[in-house]
């Protein structure tokens, strides 16, 4: 009976010790101080993206936490030099795809985060390199009757405040508007549409993607991304199914236990 007892406590602090292993990640989109501002009152792509990662974070079963976006604004706007220094940091690399990990550093400190997630998405086209907001685009779009092809393109990079670096990152677009570029909205129930398709382009084709790959970088087994293809319309993104890897064959230089593969960078 005490031998039994003895396997029971010695499981249970074996289970608690795996559970204690979670990695705090602050997630801050680009446009975090810009809220609702644009004509339609609309949330920006960017915090539409950050939140659904977050709660996808959240809900990873101890693995990863964040705090949510109120959270974060909250203590940001308690602290005018923090608030500032958050608002520099992202503004540089919305505008010049720079990172400065110092203050990436101060500010995940003060949230006690080792890891900084930036989120960043806007507008653009084939013709200029100006970054403009979705919901600017389709109000000048509406007023003008403007039809060309926009694009909708997505950064998402994760952050070692720590060491330094870059730990992943990667890029999402897809197409906005109809097959023959318009992108209009003479109403807000047209406008809303619009909303609703930058939504599932968050939840199916970047949040899964971009949450999958953070997750390997902390806990690096047992599952390996498929890519398939996909069209241009959903972003023509990489998606990722969790699979079972085939174990390879016994090899005697080599006895190892097998994870599966291990991803750097896409």
């Amino acid at each position: 009976m005490k031998t039994f007892a003895k396997i029971l406590l010695i499981l249970a602090l074996l289970t608690s010790f795996a559970q204690a292993i979670t990695f705090d990640v602050l997630v801050l989109p680009a446009d975090i101080f810009n809220t609702k501002e644009n004509y339609y009152g609309f949330e920006e792509v960017s915090e539409i993206v950050a939140n659904d990662i977050i709660k996808d974070f959240n809900s990873s079963d101890g693995k990863v936490k964040s705090p949510d976006l109120y959270e974060i604004r909250t203590k940001l706007n308690q602290n005018s030099d923090l608030k500032q220094i958050t608002t520099n940091l992202l503004n540089k690399y919305q505008t010049t795809n720079k990172l400065d990990y110092a203050a990436i550093k101060k500010v995940g400190n003060s949230f006690n985060c080792k890891s900084v997630l930036i989120v960043s998405s806007s507008a653009v086209t084939n013709k200029n390199s100006i970054k403009r907001s979705v919901w600017e685009i389709l109000n000048i779009s509406s007023v003008f009757d403007i039809s060309y092809p926009y694009r909708l393109e997505t950064s998402v990079v994760l952050l070692d405040t720590v060491n330094d670096l870059v730990m992943w990152s990667n890029n999402y677009s897809t197409k906005i508007g109809a097959n023959d570029n318009i992108f209009t909205a003479k109403s807000y129930a047209q406008a809303n549409e619009e909303l609703e398709k930058i939504k599932l382009y968050s939840q199916t084709v970047v949040t899964p993607s971009a949450t999958q790959n953070i997750i390997l970088r902390f806990f690096p087994k047992a599952i390996r991304p498929i890519d398939t293809k996909v069209d241009e319309n959903n972003g023509g993104a990489l998606r990722f199914e969790r699979t079972i890897p085939e174990k390879p064959k016994k090899d005697d230089k080599n006895t190892e236990p097998f994870y599966g593969d291990m991803i750097f960078g896409i």
